[in-house]
């Protein structure tokens, strides 16, 4: 996420996108078109022949929204996929495409997906590749960390006893897949419900519970920064129950550490694999597979996305797009304030700021809106359920 800005500045920004986005939603009100999904997106027009929008991937309605004419959506949606992108990606620019993709039809497009899938697939193969298996771990090979391709780890028996025979990802492409974000502007969302009836639910950096009603319950894949486990548990130290614990609040889920990204890593995340199977965590540790973290650096580099690091955000939703047939993002926002100009925590959960200099949310985030406006995933920045008809009048 971006680095909180300094108060003058946000406060600035804040007045600023809360007159514009005012004005947007007080002509948006006076337009009567049904409305599908609690998105930024606008209308959501009938999906690509053939191909239906499953039930449990439907979201609730929202409001009303303006609606651009066709040949201004096609030009929109040319502008985003040429991924001509200014030197300096600033807040206004991003959202003056954010209001005008919010005024386009969604159409769920099953070719535009494929192309993802195809692409990603033939460089990366998240399905198998995502997480070290001894499939893929021959005995005898090197690692390269992908954060520090100096350092080569020799594969040794030791390692491949705690990996996995095979990905456990092969049961691809899932139905319906929800990629949840930590983004404040879940918070208040009553998104929980809809997170939950999706098939297959990704999270990130083990989040705290206690938010069911705005980010549900259900976890397939939790990531977690091995930074965490000296952050909020010690470096496993002392007392390792609160690490199994918390990992313990998401159930079964497949914990993905990025072990082998830098050296300094290794040994913490292989404490943590110990941790759970000591204390019988019905959830399961796995390493990141870090040839496929630097092929999947590569393939977006060659797109022309500039990131000293992918978040981890950014890599899970690049593998959804492999693994998932139909795919709804929530609270995936770089802001510090939602589309009315409220100030939102950085997190759901916090407003602890993020590392700074190490990703680049906004041209990630853009790639997001060139992706929902092709049809190939939905971002979804509205409130949900309940929230969506009772804000109805407001707004929201």
């Amino acid at each position: 996420m971006l680095r909180r800005w300094s108060w003058a500045l946000a406060l600035g920004v804040s007045i600023t996108l809360s007159f514009g986005l005012s004005v947007l939603w007080r002509l948006q009100s006076r337009v009567s078109l049904p409305m599908e999904t609690a998105s930024f997106a606008g209308p959501t027009a009938a999906s690509e022949p053939g191909i239906g929008w499953p039930p449990t991937c439907t979201p609730t309605p929202s409001p009303e929204a303006m609606v651009m004419d066709a040949q201004q959506c096609r030009e929109l949606g040319q502008e985003l996929s040429r991924r001509v992108l200014p030197v300096r990606l600033d807040e206004a620019w991003i959202w003056r495409r954010l209001k005008l993709v919010q005024s386009c039809p969604w159409v769920h497009n099953a070719s535009a997906l494929g192309r993802y899938r195809e692409q990603l697939g033939r460089c990366c193969n998240a399905s198998a590749n995502l997480v070290l298996s001894r499939e893929n771990t021959p005995l005898g090979s090197r690692i390269v960390c992908d954060g520090q391709p100096a350092k080569r780890l020799l594969v040794r028996e030791e390692l491949l006893e705690i990996l996995p025979q095979g990905s456990p990802f092969q049961g691809a492409p899932y139905e319906c897949c929800a990629v949840v974000g930590n983004g404040g502007i879940l918070r208040h969302s009553s998104c929980g419900p809809e997170i939950d009836r999706a098939q297959f639910v990704v999270r990130f950096n083990l989040p705290p519970p206690g938010f069911a009603a705005d980010v549900g319950t259900k976890s397939s894949v939790v990531t977690m920064n091995p930074s965490i486990l000296h952050v909020r548990f010690r470096g496993l130290s002392r007392r390792r129950r609160p690490f199994a614990e918390a990992v313990g609040a998401h159930g079964a889920a497949l914990l993905l550490v990025p072990a082998f990204s830098f050296a300094a890593y290794t040994a913490i995340s292989f404490q943590a694999l110990y941790t759970l199977e000591d204390f019988g965590s019905p959830a399961r540790a796995l390493f990141m597979n870090p040839e496929y973290l630097a092929r999947l650096d590569g393939h977006w580099r060659r797109r022309g996305l500039r990131a000293k690091r992918l978040s981890s955000g950014f890599m899970l939703v690049s593998a959804a797009l492999e693994m998932c047939r139909h795919l709804i993002l929530y609270g995936f926002w770089p802001f510090p304030s939602d589309p009315q100009g409220r100030p939102l925590p950085h997190h759901y959960y916090d407003d602890q700021p993020p590392k700074p200099g190490v990703h680049a949310m906004p041209e990630e985030f853009t790639r997001y809106l060139g992706m929902h406006r092709q049809g190939a995933l939905r971002l979804h920045l509205g409130r949900c359920q309940a929230a969506a008809h009772n804000g109805a009048q407001s707004g929201v």
